[in-house]
């Protein structure tokens, strides 16, 4: 059997490594490693060469430290420059220790004399079982007499929370090493330290002989009591262990080809604890690795096997390890990067950042193999479970998935977990940060785990928790969906192996049947006013749903009742600065501070995300802002896009606000809003629940008409392709609307009429016209006066008329303007004011046409009414009107030489009377016939009773 550097045949000395470093000491002391090779040596005596992945026959690990004087009281005993009290010797990433396969030595039985019949007294050292021998030592010290002497070295019951312990128990001094595992970059290396190792040896240095397979009968000859026979030819005779169990590996190399093969050690001494000494020693890189196998097995699938629906997911990997625990084979190579691409429509569902917490850097830092749940990465931050079960333990190292903090976490991206399992029994810390990376078209996820553990496992479950807060979404429709793996092993990181799982979704949402065709659209609406009291301020609500099983919205509109009107005048609007700023907000820094000033905040918005029953809650803010693409004025709905420790931005929606000219009628125009997203950073948010309230105190009032009305609203649907209009719907969801109490309303009009100017026959006088409300009446549906018979249409002056096609692009001919009007309503703090036109109609006569415009917030109302003869005398009768409160009307008509109004007759002669109807829009009316005030021979005619 041959011995160095993986020698077959052969045994070289350690100058046959590449390179042999030694590292200088920490302080300056006399107390340190030799220098050179002596100080820190490593041989690995193989049947299988300097191969990755085998079973060497020994690994030898010398350790020397400074001599110095001889010791007076003993001629020829060189000591030690200082007593070693603690030792660390450094294996390589991926060398592994199973001391699963070797049985363990009791304590007691460790520190209990052994009796040697080649000995004349008792052995000082242990009395373990020879089964669990893992390898011997030789001791170098000037403890009896200097020469050196041979231990065995035993596989010890560990301390809690050690993966085992190794002693060997020199002249009573008992010595033990204890595995410490490193974590970093998953390179799961071991460095066995020992502790307050007793000065009564004086150790110059000792030589630690690990076996591979400590059960092969190639170790007989240095097990138990014949390891120091006097004729140990015979010794593989005799000291056997159990003969009849098949034996297993107990070393295994790295698998990895990359680098030298490199060993460490650092130590102290009692008489200078603060002075740390190193060693070093590199060897060449191992050889072979394209020969180890890596055929691991990856299965992946869905626990809810529903379209549209919340779902957990299964991830595992199993591996043979066969090659792990057999001294003949080689192991296999372990698993470095796992890039998992879930199949399209697999996507993160809103609904689990509800009440979800995050593991930020600090936190993951502080799970260890020994901390508590919550210690490290806080409970509320769990999305599911993570199990490894390893050749190495008898249980299986069990955990958790928590999701890391979006942005603070390694990748700096939105999304990314945390794999960590332990076992607090063994000191055993499983740590792979992941990162999971969403397109951002589809939502379809990939996740990459790199540097995973070298440990090596025959099973790695992944699950992520299912029910209402589960943290994946099933695709819309029903089949079989593969997800796609990417398996790189350490012994070749550019190697790949590509393989796929499938499942199946086999019905949709809830159980019910499989989606086929276009998916349904059918959204439901409630909406209305908190107190439907006529003509009372109230807060405005509107509730919008779909189901799973449904097309997501993607727009929205909607016509509101007539009189349904709002008192904006005196609110500000949002800056368009400010909706910019918003835009490029975060939604935490949004909801602290809001882009848009509080005085243009006029409601407010709640969505719910999601699928399943239990849906995540985004609130935002409603404000009113400027004209927008056409419109009078708009409403921007700004929400901060956080749920749970996800901040996915701000969303701001604004909504072009149109006000129908002829009736005020208010309404949502889809064409001139901005969409409703329906992916945001790669994660489908899935609208289901949007709730509005428009709650500012005295804004929106309710009409003064009890007739029945509705909210109609308009959405847009869009099917499983969201680039494909093919499949897109449109849906209109209505909700009743009516006010009550509308008989317990007044109505008081007051109609005042002048002539001004010439009064004889064949002038043409002005008219001034006003009409004046109460406050609290309800407002005027309809009004038809009429003129006495002296007063006539100036036909002759009718020489432009505005057709309604001039009139709609506003373009209408300076000739056709014959006057003024203005309106004023508490609901604008300006007046809206405009031009009275002639507009050709399908009457005899063109229509008297008020173009009132402004208010200060660009409203634009036409008060159109016809015009006809009527018991001798012109008639102007105006329907349809407003249902909004307008305080004061005023009309003028102008008049001279292009007046609208000839006299028929000297209007001083005899006093003038016109005849009104107003009608109310509680269908109350008032009839009376108001005396005009004529202006007579400079003096003003007496003003007559208007009613």
């Amino acid at each position: 059997m041959s011995a160095p550097w993986f020698g077959i045949g052969a045994v070289s000395a350690m100058a046959a490594l590449a390179a042999v470093l030694l590292l200088a000491p920490l302080a300056q002391a006399d107390f340190g490693f030799e220098p050179g090779a002596a100080g820190l040596n490593v041989t690995v005596s193989s049947e299988f060469g300097s191969r990755a992945g085998s079973h060497p026959l020994i690994l030898s690990t010398e350790v020397n430290f400074n001599l110095g004087p001889e010791d007076p009281g003993e001629p020829g005993v060189p000591a030690t420059d200082g007593d070693v009290e603690d030792l660390e010797i450094e294996l390589p990433p991926g060398l592994i220790e199973n001391p699963a396969v070797v049985p363990r030595c009791s304590l007691l039985a460790f520190h209990t004399p052994r009796s040697s019949p080649y000995e004349a007294r008792p052995l000082s050292g242990e009395s373990c079982p020879d089964a669990t021998q893992i390898g011997t030592v030789e001791v170098r010290s000037s403890y009896g007499g200097g020469s050196d002497r041979s231990f065995g070295v035993f596989n010890l019951d560990p301390p809690p929370g050690a993966p085992s312990e190794l002693g060997f128990n020199p002249y009573g001094a008992p010595v033990t090493f204890v595995p410490q595992v490193r974590q970093a970059e998953g390179e799961y290396g071991l460095t066995l330290t020992a502790h307050n190792i007793p000065q009564l040896v004086d150790f110059s240095g000792f030589t630690l002989h690990i076996w591979g397979t400590p059960w092969g009968t190639a170790h007989n000859a240095q097990r138990g009591d014949c390891l120091n026979e006097a004729e140990p030819a015979f010794g593989w005779a005799k000291c056997k262990v159990h003969p009849e169990t098949p034996p297993q590996a107990y070393l295994t190399m790295p698998t990895s080809c990359e680098g030298p093969l490199a060993f460490g050690a650092v130590a102290d001494s009692w008489q200078q604890p603060s002075n740390v000494v190193s060693a070093g020693f590199a060897g060449p890189a191992l050889e072979g690795c394209g020969e180890l196998e890596f055929a691991p097995h990856a299965a992946a699938g869905v626990t809810n096997p529903r379209a549209s629906s919340p779902s957990g997911f299964d991830f595992n990997l199993d591996v043979d390890n066969a090659g792990f625990l057999e001294p003949l084979k080689l192991a296999p190579s372990p698993i470095r990067q796992a890039v998992v691409r879930l199949p399209e429509g697999m996507t993160i569902d809103p609904s689990v950042g509800a009440g979800l917490g995050s593991c930020d850097p600090d936190q993951y830092a502080a799970e260890s193999a020994s901390s508590p749940p919550g210690a490290g990465c806080p409970n509320a931050s769990k999305i599911g479970d993570f199990t490894v079960t390893s050749p190495l333990f008898e249980k299986p190292l069990e955990g958790a998935i928590f999701l890391a903090a979006p942005g603070d976490n390694p990748f700096g991206t939105l999304l990314a977990v945390y794999l960590v399992a332990k076992s607090s029994e063994r000191g055993i810390l499983v740590k792979v940060a992941g990162r999971l990376d969403a397109d951002p078209e589809s939502g379809r996820l990939t996740a990459t785990f790199d540097e995973l553990p070298r440990l090596p496992y025959t099973d790695l479950k992944l699950h992520f928790r299912e029910g209402q807060r589960s943290p994946l979404a099933t695709p819309a429709a029903c089949g079989s969906f593969a997800t796609e793996m990417g398996l790189s092993p350490w012994r070749a990181p550019a190697m790949v192996g590509h393989s796929t799982s499938a499942f199946t979704i086999a019905s949709g949402p809830e159980g019910g049947t499989c989606p086929s065709g276009q998916i349904p659209f059918h959204p439901q609406a409630q909406a209305g006013t908190l107190n439907s009291n006529a003509g009372s301020y109230s807060p405005f609500y509107l509730h919008l749903t779909r189901t799973d099983a449904e097309q997501e919205i993607t727009s929205y509109s909607a016509t509101l009742p007539p009189g349904l009107t709002g008192k904006i005048g005196s609110i500000p609007y949002c800056p368009e600065a400010a909706i910019a700023a918003a835009k490029v907000s975060s939604g935490f820094a949004e909801a602290a501070h809001p882009s848009c000033p509080a005085a243009s905040e006029i409601g407010r918005t709640l969505a719910g995300y999601g699928l399943g029953p239990v849906l995540a809650y985004a609130p935002g803010g409603l404000y009113l802002a400027g004209p927008f693409h056409g419109s009078s004025f708009s409403i921007v709905a700004i929400d901060s896009a956080t749920v749970g420790p996800f901040d996915l931005g701000t969303v701001v929606i604004r909504s072009a606000i149109k006000i129908d000219p002829r009736s005020a009628r208010v309404s949502i125009d889809s064409t001139g809003s901005d969409p409703i997203p329906h992916i945001i950073d790669g994660i489908p948010i899935h609208l289901r629940d949007v709730r509005v309230y428009i709650d500012r105190p005295d804004l929106t009032l309710n009409p003064t008409s009890c007739e029945p009305f509705a909210v109609t609203s308009t959405l847009d649907g869009s099917g499983q392709r969201f680039s494909d209009p093919a499949d897109d719907s449109i849906a209109t969801a209505t909700s009743p609307f009516q006010a009550f109490n509308c008989g317990a309303l007044g109505f008081n009009p007051g109609l005042s009429l002048k002539l001004k100017g010439a009064t004889k026959r064949g002038d043409y006088p002005s008219l001034r016209a006003e009409v004046r409300t109460h406050p609290g009446d309800a407002n005027i549906a309809s009004a038809a006066v009429a003129l006495p018979p002296s007063e006539f249409l100036a036909q002759e002056h009718l020489e432009t008329i505005c057709t309604p096609g001039q009139f709609a692009r506003e373009a209408c001919p300076g000739g056709s303007v014959y006057g003024r009007a203005r309106a004023f309503t508490p609901l604008l703090d300006q007046p809206l004011e405009g031009n009275v036109y002639l507009r050709s109609s399908a009457h005899d006569l063109p229509d008297l046409v008020a173009a009132l415009r402004g208010g200060g917030k660009g409203i634009a109302i036409d008060v159109a009414g016809s015009i006809d003869s009527f018991h001798g005398g012109l008639r102007g009768t105006f329907t349809g009107l407003p249902d909004a409160p307008v305080s004061k009307f005023v009309m003028t008509l102008r008049g001279g030489r292009h007046g609208l109004l000839v006299n028929s007759e000297n209007t001083c002669a005899a006093p003038q009377f016109a005849s009104a109807r107003i009608l109310g829009q509680n269908n109350r009316g008032e009839k009376f016939r108001p005396r005009i005030a004529v202006q007579c021979g400079g003096h003003r005619a007496k003003k007559g009773a208007q009613r």
